[in-house]
């Protein structure tokens, strides 16, 4: 009865008396009334904020750039995983659009994100896009085997692809783009002086960081009308060093010119994109001139005996002379035979001058004195004058033994007085001016 009443009763107090006693009260349930789905909402935002904490998450970082067809974009993959893993795979997707190379081992470590302990995975690979435009790789995918008590659970953990734009390449033909580009150019001989039946062995090496090996230019072509080559199976390879991969390639060739001709060998130019300086840059080889020794054969060279042909020519001259001077001196009288042996032994040259030239290119005068004394003996032996090596050996002298001791000694000048003949001809008398203890005669002393 109470409760019916109530109501009736509120409805007939007068407003004045009825709504100061309202009014906190429809205050409050307005309150509750707003405040609960706000506090639910909290509530839920906080839940799903511990809920993406708790959750293993990938993803895949690319640097802040602007890469050209060719280049290397170094590519980060990170995972931040919880509890044990006991297993794991992952394998990075192939695409038309780009090369790929991982670059390192894997790397696991512990690390606090967000306050919480978790387990940090991380994998560099290096990515060269194939042409320009816009380039997306991902999704990646990591299989993880997690050991919960003894129970295994597969949990696969997803990142999402990113997108890099790439910008043509500069410059027409295959794109390579690197560090730093070497290029090594080597010959087993001297192509200048290169023998009748030598063959030289060409060796080209290309070494670029930042890229990878059948990135590199292919093999070039030696092609010439006078020249034939055989090459060597190529050497191409990618090699992983701290700084990255790098790109090797290596070419021989083996060459021998065939027409008798002189030719050169034309330089060959590698083009290629400087990353760090973002500009084109060549890297070119020297030009290889070839001085073949068989330059009387040549298409329009003089034509030339046989070898075989050549050296029966010579000894039927050699034969016919020695014979035509025997029948000489013979009708002749001892004083005649006396001259014309000793015009003949003039004639030949000095057995001692070989060694000599030898010896006066190294920087020892005291073996040049020895080797001067012996040609100086061979002279007089031979009937020819000495008075030029005398002076030449009395110089030495003083510089040796003498007041210009220590001083700087001209070897080559040293060498054409000594050797200059004079117009006197000498006798087995001028073997006696080298005095006894080796030394030379003062020049006052030489006979003019």
């Amino acid at each position: 009865m109470v409760t019916r009443t109530l109501p009736r009763f509120i409805a007939l107090l007068p407003a004045p008396v009825l709504a100061p006693v309202l009014a906190p009260i429809l205050a409050l349930v307005l309150a509750l009334c707003l405040g609960l789905p706000a506090a639910a909402q909290d509530q839920r935002q906080a839940q799903d904020q511990t809920q993406a904490q708790d959750r293993d998450s990938l993803r895949l970082i690319l640097p802040q750039a602007r890469p050209v067809a060719g280049e290397m974009i170094p590519l980060t993959i990170r995972g931040e995983y919880t509890g044990w893993i006991a297993l794991e795979e992952m394998s990075f997707p192939d695409s038309p659009g780009y090369d790929w190379i991982q670059t390192g081992p894997d790397e696991w470590g512990d690390e606090r994100v967000n306050g919480r302990q978790r387990r940090i995975f991380q994998r560099h690979v290096a990515i060269f896009p194939s042409k320009p435009g816009r380039l997306t790789i991902g999704p990646v995918t990591h299989v993880l085997t997690k050991a919960e008590g003894n129970a295994r659970i597969e949990t696969r953990v997803t990142a999402s692809p990113v997108s890099v734009d790439v910008q043509p390449f500069p410059a027409p033909g295959r794109p390579l783009a690197a560090r730093s580009l070497t290029v090594t150019d080597e010959l087993s001989g001297d192509p200048a002086h290169i023998r009748s039946d030598q063959t030289i062995r060409r060796r080209i090496t290309l070494t670029a960081q930042g890229s990878m090996g059948h990135l590199l230019p292919a093999r070039p072509e030696l092609h010439e009308a006078w020249l034939i080559s055989f090459t060597v199976p190529e050497k191409r390879e990618t090699i992983l060093t701290e700084q990255g991969p790098t790109a090797f390639v290596q070419w021989e060739w083996n060459l021998r010119p065939i027409t008798g001709e002189q030719g050169t060998l034309p330089p060959i130019r590698f083009s290629w994109f400087d990353t760090g300086k973002r500009e084109m840059r060549g890297a070119v080889t020297q030009p290889i001139p070839f001085g073949y020794g068989k330059l009387a054969e040549n298409i329009g060279g003089a034509a030339r005996l046989p070898r075989a042909s050549r050296w029966l020519l010579l000894a039927a001259l050699a034969g016919g002379s020695v014979a035509g001077l025997l029948a000489l001196v013979s009708g002749q009288g001892p004083a005649t035979r006396r001259s014309m042996a000793l015009f003949w032994r003039r004639m030949l040259p000095n057995p001692a001058r070989p060694a000599l030239r030898a010896t006066a290119r190294r920087d020892d005068l005291f073996a040049l004195r020895r080797a001067a004394r012996d040609y100086a003996r061979h002279e007089a032996a031979m009937g020819r004058s000495t008075a030029a090596a005398a002076a030449a050996l009395a110089r030495l002298d003083d510089v040796l033994f003498g007041s210009t001791a220590g001083t700087d000694f001209d070897r080559r000048a040293f060498l054409k007085d000594l050797t200059r003949r004079s117009r006197n001809r000498g006798g087995a008398g001028d073997a006696g001016r080298f005095q006894p203890d080796g030394r030379a005669p003062r020049p006052d002393a030489v006979r003019r």
